[in-house]
């Protein structure tokens, strides 16, 4: 057959009939000579393009191969002495699995469009190879000007292989090459690792005696909501720019980076987007309030900074220590390239500790008859928060971040946008938050989230105003207490009376609520009582059963011997917590 699917010369008689037509003649010519015994059906597998449907059939032809061993080699060195390593590490098996068991390449490809073969032929058959982009002056054997360079273009891997250095000037050692190679990182779908990142580990070491880059991060494919990946001929593909119309760029890239681990696969179901939308609106809703309650006694173009010290109440401690903790933890997630756990930090710290917390117990010391010191501080702390949150998230949501920032007070060295301003966590920098306060302030906030869990399964209405007696075993406790009881009577929805922690209580049917250093006895009606009892009842129950499996594990030898130690300490550990709150629930039954 001839390059253009015809028969040719040796067809004889059917020579320049297409391959169909050939297969029909051939029939027709058979049964006119009787020799044509009879013809049936088979069923058989027949390759089909997939953009085309059209039959793809195999030829033989002459094809350019490269012996890629020896790259191999030197692309295995270098993640086994770790110049180059992956993320997640598990994907290291996957490559070496493949560069282990590599063929030759075949490189030639019957494409329109890429990189010619650099190879020219003469009208006697001989291949001249040659790095001149204009080709060779002559045959390097008969010395025949006459040449016609290759017509197959390379395989689009091989060009893509190039991607690190060659769109940088190579071959010329220009400024740019020298800047930029090797990279940092790369990032691309765990489904090209052979395809791309092991071609371009070869190229760059057989080509530049370097590594291309230090690290490969891996993430996971965007699939359908079935679990099927994503195909423009299936149809089933989501366009991106369809869901930044409805929920906006900032939503669309938290939820891609929030809803999957390195590596892991990722389903954009309608729950995560109005999720991640959900919290963009949040963020901008917390801004607004920030921004529009600025206190009239601070000037228009003031720097961002703390108040000093003596200036901060305990919520404004706790905040500040639970800002600084999530800033570092989120960095270190950074750091190892953990995305979506960053993500996930971010988003607890932003809002529930700053927007659901902090901005209740912050409206309390921003109403007009507060001091205008103690507003301005307690604004102040508002402003830097939300500056250090913003400043983390803007890596992954750029656009609403920096809008917000720009209306903000900056720190005399940023400039004028957040993408260049300075990054917020420092090795040397210390909290400034008083721990002891805010230590307080979190077993407060604890004893406020366990009120309200008690009041909704006893059925009492949030908006039922209930007497409370708190009780806190450490005395600092209680004065943070006074200097926040008018936030957490209003969060708690109670009036509150502090009573020393041996007291005797008086109330016998009271709602009885235990969290780290405080309790808090709520006054409800029987009625209400004896709900709660059958929550208590109820959790003692789940309780008991959670322990008897946990104990049944520990009693099975099996288990205990052969599982990892970690684990079976792990079990243990369950175990003894389990024993705990049963003993709390029954205490709590009992009175």
């Amino acid at each position: 057959m001839t390059d253009e699917a015809l028969m040719n010369a040796n067809a004889g008689p059917y020579e320049g009939l297409s391959r169909e037509d050939c297969r029909t003649r051939i029939l027709e010519d058979l049964a006119a000579v009787g020799d044509l015994v009879e013809t049936k059906d088979h069923e058989m597998a027949i390759g089909r393009c997939q953009r085309s449907d059209d039959i793809v059939e195999p030829r033989l032809k002459t094809q350019w191969f490269i012996d890629v061993k020896p790259m191999a080699g030197k692309a295995m060195q270098a993640v086994r002495e770790r110049r180059t390593r992956f993320v997640p590490e598990r994907f290291e098996k996957v490559f070496f699995d493949w560069l282990e068991n590599i063929y030759d390449w075949n490189v030639s490809r019957q494409l329109w469009w890429g990189h010619r073969i650099p190879a020219w032929y003469c009208p006697d058959g001989h291949v001249t190879v040659s790095d001149v982009e204009t080709g060779p002056g002559r045959c390097v054997e008969c010395r025949s000007f006459e040449l016609t360079q290759d017509e197959d273009t390379f395989d689009t891997w091989f060009s893509s292989g190039l991607w690190p250095f060659s769109t940088l000037g190579w071959p010329e050692q220009s400024p740019d090459l020298r800047m930029y190679y090797p990279t940092q990182v790369m990032e691309t779908a765990h489904d090209i690792i052979f395809f791309w990142v092991a071609r371009m580990m070869m190229f760059g070491e057989w080509l530049m005696d370097e590594q291309p880059f230090s690290v490969v991060y891996l993430s996971g494919l965007i699939r359908d909501p079935y679990g099927k990946k994503m195909s423009k001929t299936k149809g089933n593909v989501v366009d991106p720019l369809e869901i930044m119309d409805e929920i906006g760029a900032d939503a669309l890239r938290f939820a891609l980076v929030n809803g999957a681990a390195p590596g892991a696969d990722f389903r954009p179901t309608p729950s995560r987007l109005d999720g991640a939308r959900n919290f963009a609106n949040k963020l901008w809703n917390a801004a607004r309030f920030v921004i529009g309650a600025k206190p009239d006694e601070l000037p228009d173009k003031m720097a961002l900074s703390l108040p000093d010290k003596e200036r901060l109440g305990p919520a404004e401690h706790w905040i500040l220590s639970r800002c600084h903790a999530a800033c570092r933890d989120a960095d270190e997630a950074y750091a190892n390239y953990q995305f979506a756990e960053a993500t996930r930090i971010l988003h607890a710290a932003t809002w529930s500790e700053s927007c659901d917390w902090y901005l209740a117990l912050a409206k309390v010391r921003l109403r007009p008859e507060v001091d205008p010191a103690t507003r301005a501080a307690t604004w102040q702390v508002l402003a830097w928060v939300l500056d250090r949150y913003l400043r983390m998230l803007h890596p992954v949501m750029p656009h609403i971040t920096e809008e917000i920032w720009g209306r903000l007070p900056h720190r005399p060295d940023d400039g004028d946008l957040l993408i260049t301003a300075a990054w917020p966590v420092d090795a040397n920098l210390k909290s400034e938050a008083d721990e002891e306060q805010a230590t307080a302030v979190a077993d407060i906030l604890e004893l406020v989230s366990q009120m309200r869990n008690a009041r909704a399964d006893a059925g009492i209405e949030p908006a039922t105003w209930l007497e409370a007696e708190l009780r806190f075993e450490a005395s600092g406790h209680a004065e943070v207490f006074e200097a926040i009881a008018d936030a957490v009577s209003r969060l708690a929805h109670v009036r509150p009376t502090v009573v020393p922690i041996g007291s005797r209580a008086d109330d016998a049917s009271a709602l009885v609520v235990v969290s780290p250093g405080a309790e808090a006895r709520l006054s409800v009606s029987a009625e209400d009582r004896e709900r709660d009892r059958a929550r208590l009842e109820r959790e003692l129950a789940e309780t008991e059963k959670l322990l008897a499996a946990t104990q049944a594990k520990l009693a099975n030898e099996g288990f205990v011997s052969k599982a990892p130690a970690q684990v079976v300490e792990g079990v243990r550990a369950k175990e003894a917590e389990l024993l705990e709150l049963a003993a709390r629930i029954r205490e709590n039954l009992g009175r």
